[in-house]
C-alpha cells in the first residue's frame, strides 16, 4: 500500500489523519504542503504547535520528525528497548 494513499487505504493506523503514513518519504510528507485537506493541515499544525511549546523543532521535510532544541546530551546516543504499554483491550 502506498504511504500517500488516503488514510483508510493505507496500512491500519488508528492515529489522526496527517495526510501520509508515518515514515513516508514522499514530498507529500513535508510538514507544510498546499495539497493537504483542511483536517490534515489542522492535525499537522496542532502537532507542530504542541511540540514547539515543549522545546522541539520540526524537520520540515517530515511532519513526524522533531529534534529537542536544547538537547542536554548532544553527544550521547541512547539505545534502550521500548516496551508496549498495556491497554484496556489487553486486560479483556
Amino acid at each position: 500500500m502506498a504511504c500517500t494513499a488516503a488514510q483508510g487505504q493505507r496500512a491500519p493506523d488508528p492515529s489522526l489523519d496527517m495526510g501520509t503514513a508515518f515514515d513516508c518519504f514522499d514530498v507529500k510528507a513535508n510538514t507544510e504542503i498546499p495539497s493537504l485537506a483542511p483536517e490534515q493541515r489542522q492535525n499537522r499544525e496542532m502537532l507542530v504547535d504542541v511540540m514547539r511549546r515543549h522545546g522541539f523543532k520540526n524537520y520540515d521535510k517530515e511532519w513526524w520528525h522533531y529534534t529537542l532544541e536544547k538537547e542536554p546530551f548532544p553527544s550521547t546516543i541512547f539505545d534502550f528497548p521500548i516496551e508496549p504499554r498495556e491497554t484496556s483491550n489487553d486486560k479483556k
